[in-house]
């Protein structure tokens, strides 16, 4: 597992270009929900200033205002327009990772040349959709199952007041809680390492999902360590990020919001390549656990779009029908 986290991180700050476009992911991500809120907005003011400009006080102008936002009807085209933009955004997530991870991959065989980021996406992006889409209904099922436990601990929990055994009760919730938190990381696990299976080595889903799921119950507590590992060192250095710049602007002299506004538009940019970089490692590492060593397979891991269709010669002479 230490050689696969070495050598993935290895590639990806080699190849640490692709973080500016994880960056563009992550700033389409919020524009694309921005027109459920405008349109939320539009009919909030529109509602108020009818309600006002009829002669009506502040106090019905409010209640009008949230009978309009939560009518049915609003609350439908504002969850469709959520919705749309959320797909679109999928859809951007899976070409970057249909495009970088071939490249990531290509590093970590060792293969001379470097495949195309349009190659990828023109060739692996309906696999890692597709996976994408699965690995979404996994982590769902991840969510529900703590979600669960903790419904049914709270349940024994308030069951088992006064009980005689308050130790044995303890035990059974904190064995089960912890159950289905390892459960819910090795399902998100599992959803990570088929979408790196399907971008990095060209698999179909049903491919990439059966060799995430043997590779996972083969090894689990390596990929659920990886994962957490990742995760962890992602989230220590955003952090240490955002309190240095925090640390710094402090010792500024009181200057324009407008001016404080800039470091700090600076820093969430970084901060967000910097999670980009993150995922392409968990994404890297995964893939390398679930592949092989670097270096092994260095045939599964390149870009290999389906060869054109030969063409048959034409006789001197013909014209096109």
């Amino acid at each position: 597992m230490g050689r696969a986290l070495r050598a993935s991180l290895g590639a990806v700050w080699r190849e640490r270009w692709l973080a500016p476009l994880g960056l563009g992911v992550a700033l389409a991500r919020g524009a694309l929900a921005f027109p459920a809120v405008l349109f939320l907005a539009a009919v909030g003011s529109r509602t108020a200033r009818s309600v006002l400009e009829g002669g009506a006080g502040p106090r019905p102008a409010a209640i009008w205002t949230v009978a309009a936002l939560t009518s049915p009807r609003v609350l439908a085209i504002a969850a469709g327009l959520w919705l749309a933009g959320w797909l679109l955004w999928g859809a951007l997530r899976a070409a970057w990772i249909a495009g970088a991870m071939p490249i990531l991959a290509a590093r970590l065989s060792g293969a001379p040349e470097r495949p195309e980021l349009a190659a990828g996406v023109a060739w692996r992006f309906g696999p890692v959709a597709a996976a994408t889409v699965v690995g979404s209904l996994l982590d769902l099922l991840g969510h529900l199952l703590v979600a669960a436990t903790a419904l049914g601990a709270t349940a024994l929990y308030a069951r088992a007041q006064g009980s005689p055994q308050p130790a044995a009760v303890a035990l059974v919730v904190a064995a089960a809680a912890t159950a289905a938190v390892f459960l819910a990381v090795a399902l998100s696990a599992l959803a990570d390492t088929a979408v790196a299976r399907a971008a990095a080595a060209g698999e179909g889903p049903a491919t990439a999902l059966a060799g995430a799921l043997s590779s996972v119950l083969a090894r689990p507590a390596a990929f659920v360590a990886a994962a957490l590992g990742v995760a962890l060192a992602g989230a220590l250095a955003v952090a240490s990020l955002e309190s240095a710049a925090s640390l710094a602007t402090g010792f500024a002299r009181p200057v324009p919001p407008v001016l404080l506004a800039v470091p700090g538009v600076l820093v969430a940019a970084v901060a967000a390549m910097l999670a980009a970089g993150v995922e392409l490692w968990r994404l890297s590492a995964l893939a390398t656990l679930a592949l092989g060593a670097p270096g092994a397979r260095p045939h599964a891991l390149l870009v290999s779009p389906p060869a054109a269709p030969p063409r048959t010669p034409r006789p001197a002479g013909a014209r096109d029908p």
